[in-house]
């Protein structure tokens, strides 16, 4: 995929991405790594935010396996506090030069809404990166989709399914995975983490119209949302339980997230 909004897509407005941000308490951290971070709109929201405050701007690396959002990366941000990285998450390389992160080097780490992107089997491996690299005490920071009922996310991977298969995105039909919470307690559990939490809950609100004009204004692709639209009336878990709104000509779509954090103990 090119240019999208993925923050727009997800119905995060901007109180809720600031609220994130602070989370990440950047006045206390010098080295910070924005993993997964796509077209750089996270690192963005956090120089800006320090530059807001007057505080000082962390050493940041951006760490993305996509070379065509790498590279929207380096057209957004200009910055000498910036370091990005087209590179694999999973091993933590940098898949130009095959140098590594080094272990024990960055206060903070974060996903925003990236950890679905890595099938089943892989999902232990990441937490597993992602703990190697911080330094005792650093504090792994995660936004993404978190179910507790497993019709429901089922039935919503057949819903993206449909739509990464439209967008021609059959690698995120293969791989994607959406955790349950026990899985990924149990994945930091077994990483090393010892002090991991749910920090806030929170949903995704992911509208019809926002969708369609993110990845479906070609006109060859007129008939996507007509698909996308007999998913989710198959999904008849998620209506039930409100999670799916059908009007007219728009769905509204209400899915469970959490922000957990957890700390690579001294």
């Amino acid at each position: 995929m090119g240019k999208y909004n993925q923050d727009q897509i997800n119905g995060f407005d901007e109180d809720f991405l600031t609220s994130f941000v602070e989370l990440l308490d950047l006045e206390n951290a010098e080295n910070v790594l924005d993993a997964m971070g796509g077209d750089g709109n996270l690192t963005c929201r956090m120089i800006n935010y320090c530059l807001d405050r007057n505080i000082k701007v962390p050493l940041i690396t951006l760490l993305e396996y996509s070379s065509v959002q790498t590279e929207l990366a380096r057209t957004a941000i200009d910055s000498d506090q910036v370091a990005i990285i087209h590179g694999d998450v999973l091993s933590m390389t940098d898949l130009q030069s095959g140098e590594k992160l080094p272990e024990n080097s960055f206060d903070r780490v974060v996903i925003k809404s990236g950890s679905h992107e890595i099938p089943l089997d892989k999902q232990h491996q990441l937490y597993s990166s992602v703990f190697q690299i911080l330094k005792p005490g650093g504090l792994f920071i995660n936004l993404g989709f978190l179910f507790d009922d497993v019709q429901e996310r089922d039935e919503f991977v057949e819903i993206t399914k449909v739509k990464d298969r439209l967008i021609g995105a059959m690698d995120a039909v293969a791989n994607r995975y959406f955790l349950m919470g026990e899985e990924l307690y149990r994945f930091l559990d077994l990483a090393g983490f010892k002090e991991a939490k749910g920090h806030s809950f929170f949903e995704y609100v992911i509208r019809s119209e926002i969708v369609e004009k993110e990845y479906f204004s070609e006109p060859k692709l007129n008939n996507a949302m007509l698909e996308i639209r007999a998913a989710q009336e198959r999904a008849t878990t998620l209506r039930n339980h409100g999670r799916i709104l059908l009007e007219a000509n728009r769905s509204t779509m209400r899915l469970p997230g959490e922000i957990t954090i957890a700390v690579k103990p001294q």
